[in-house]
């Protein structure tokens, strides 16, 4: 039975080709066992599939009890051969509405190698009304025998201007802080809600932001004294790796805007609401450098990509943030 276009319920903003291709798999019934949501997080891909998965199977009873959600576990930073075995066999299971089960797996890429083999044999011989979607920030993590089997959908980052609209005429956001967060977010609109809702939480990241572009104007001493009022943990954890991978993000969009400043784009700034702390922190770049400002910010931004794969590897993430400053 065909699907009304008018009770589908899609989110307001952002990923309009990913909706459109959805909602015509459900109006013409062509349904695809296996997905793959792919691109940056904040985007909406969790929303979408959840949205999904409810349009697909309507006023269903069983919508809870036939939706099953795969991610890592709160202290691990894979997700285990064993989690996706009983992932499976709960979907393996007869639905209780004789709808579609459906199956979620977040953050797809972290699936460890023997997850991946197990997940690649149920895809192999897929269950009758039963659809995986696999959520990744970049598809190129998961083997191409899993992508040959799924349909791909691409993720793409949502216009500032869009982004600021919706902030001000769903949200009641006033002008300039709308602006500001859409700036800010470099086109992901669940960040730019999620900012909004949680003043505190823009609030220490502007924090954040300004201790990094302080770290252009200060001595080695004082960027590793400072170093603290960011980033105090001194553990192996999955927090901390994450914690230590926000301050390499926003140092990389920091020295992005150095650079806008340096090719006098300053419309183009993602921490516009900092600019005149980027002005400081550009002004003693250049007494420092002179006309070589530019390479000398083009250089350091090769230290963000080297901590990352030093995260990765495991390196301890204070380590390699005092490593990155040193550097700096």
């Amino acid at each position: 039975m065909e699907k009304d276009p008018k009770k589908m319920n899609w989110p307001a903003i952002g990923n309009d080709t990913a909706i459109e291709f959805l909602s015509r798999s459900l109006i013409n019934e062509k349904i695809a066992q296996t997905y793959v949501f792919t691109g940056p997080d904040d985007l909406g891909k969790s929303t979408i599939a959840l949205a999904y998965a409810k349009n697909l199977q309507g006023e269903a009873a069983g919508f809870n009890s036939d939706l099953h959600i795969l991610e890592p576990l709160a202290d691990k930073k894979s997700i285990s051969i064993e989690q996706v075995r009983e992932f499976i066999k709960t979907l393996n299971l007869s639905s209780f509405s004789d709808s579609y089960k459906i199956g979620i797996i977040k953050q797809a890429e972290l699936l460890s190698e023997e997850a991946k083999s197990a997940l690649l044999k149920t895809l192999e011989e897929p269950t009758e009304k039963t659809v995986i979607i696999l959520l990744v920030s970049d598809e190129n993590n998961l083997p191409k025998t899993i992508l040959s089997r799924a349909q791909v959908l691409y993720f793409y980052p949502v216009k500032a201007s869009i982004i600021y609209d919706y902030l001000i005429k769903e949200c009641g956001a006033n002008r300039s802080l709308a602006k500001d967060l859409a700036s800010l977010v470099l086109g992901r609109p669940l960040k730019a809600l999620h900012l909004l809702e949680n003043a505190d939480q823009y609030s220490a990241y502007l924090v954040r932001a300004e201790t990094i572009i302080n770290f252009f104007k200060e001595d080695l001493n004082t960027r590793l004294s400072n170093l603290d009022k960011i980033y105090n943990d001194k553990s192996y954890s999955k927090q901390a790796v994450v914690s230590a991978q926000e301050v390499l993000e926003i140092s990389e969009g920091i020295m992005r805007d150095l650079l806008l400043l340096n090719l006098g784009e300053t419309d183009l700034l993602q921490h516009v609401m900092l600019k005149d702390k980027l002005m400081e922190a550009k002004a003693a770049i250049e007494l420092a450098y002179g006309d070589n400002s530019g390479a000398y910010i083009l250089s350091k931004m090769s230290l963000i990509s080297d901590a990352r794969k030093y995260l990765n590897s495991n390196v301890n993430p204070r380590l390699v943030l005092e490593q990155f400053l040193i550097n700096l």
